[in-house]
């Protein structure tokens, strides 16, 4: 199986209407299941340089190396998945005689033209069995120090339909303790306590002391998680949780 995606920075941008789609996923096996043909997908555009449709076997998805397991995924759920995948990376994806046959959007193919890529190891994702740490492992790997804001995480780890805001940082809390990441969510201690820039965030490092890593900014992350993306009715709730 494979073992990188090399996905592009510009993908990290909340602009870029591939972020989103890219977690777009309420299930586990078929968010690892897309990642892997993402994978499979964008390494073979990028090694051939191809506009023409390409195409891959299934062979292996279900394998002792993969990501995927017998336990939640079959090669008929396989086939319906590919077959009724809509996806905006993707200008046709379809399975033809157990191969996956592909066109990759014009919108990705700009941006894999771009430089800038970050390769997460998609074999870390084997052993977590939720989507929210899935995604967030996805993410941690794309940006590897610095802090996501509250508001982003709930949209992105599709916590938006829970109403208490103690249960949804406890969910992300869940998160980054199961991908092993130590983390600090920095809030007011009080409804007395002036907000300051740093609340409302959580802050991680993936990096250790004597690996160096290019990462993005976090200018360039306050950039891409924009507050004006959020739910204004959640951003002026007074109440405050830990």
């Amino acid at each position: 199986m494979i073992e990188y995606l090399t996905i592009p920075n510009e993908i990290m941008n909340r602009k870029n209407p591939l972020h989103y789609a890219l977690f777009d996923f309420k299930n586990n096996a078929e968010f690892k299941l897309f990642i892997t043909i993402l994978a499979y997908s964008t390494m073979i555009y990028r090694t051939t340089k191809k506009e023409s449709e390409h195409y891959f076997s299934v062979k292996g998805f279900l394998g002792e190396n993969s990501i995927i397991t017998r336990n939640n995924m079959t090669a008929k759920k396989i086939i319906i998945f590919v077959n009724k995948l809509e996806s905006p990376f993707f200008e046709n994806i379809e399975v033809i005689a157990n191969e996956i046959h592909f066109k990759l959007s014009s919108k990705y193919k700009k941006v894999l033209k771009n430089n800038g890529f970050e390769k997460i190891n998609i074999s870390d994702l084997k052993p977590i069995s939720d989507i929210r740490s899935s995604k967030l492992l996805v993410l941690t790997e794309m940006k590897k120090e610095g802090y996501f804001d509250y508001y982003y995480l709930c949209k992105v780890l599709d916590l938006n339909g829970i109403k208490r805001r103690d249960n949804k940082i406890a969910k992300i809390k869940k998160a980054f303790k199961n991908i092993d990441i130590e983390f600090e969510y920095k809030h007011p201690k009080n409804q007395n306590e002036k907000r300051e820039e740093e609340h409302y965030k959580f802050f991680y490092s993936k990096i250790n002391n004597s690996e160096e890593i290019d990462f993005l900014s976090d200018g360039y992350i306050d950039e891409i998680f924009s507050v004006d993306d959020f739910d204004l009715d959640e951003i002026v709730d007074n109440s405050i949780k830990s």
